[in-house]
């Protein structure tokens, strides 16, 4: 489940992984490629914790960094 939020927190997205809940708090993006940037970083964090890795929070953030920027890298 995904929900958007106008005014939140200082985060930008968050995802629970006890409940697989999403929230986007669009207060905290410039623009539509900001806030579709957040949908995939959270939905990335989602099949990471559906596909049970065992992956500590530094290595799974290295991961979707390395995702996010992975055409860059081969250019």
């Amino acid at each position: 489940m995904m929900d958007f939020k106008v005014v939140g927190c200082d985060e930008r997205g968050i995802f629970y992984g006890e409940t697989g809940r999403i929230i986007i708090y669009l207060s905290n993006h410039e623009n539509l490629e900001d806030i579709l940037g957040t949908i995939t970083h959270e939905l990335v964090h989602k099949c990471i914790s559906d596909f049970d890795e065992t992956l500590d929070e530094k290595q799974e953030e290295d991961v979707i960094y390395q995702m996010a920027w992975a055409n860059e890298s081969l250019v």
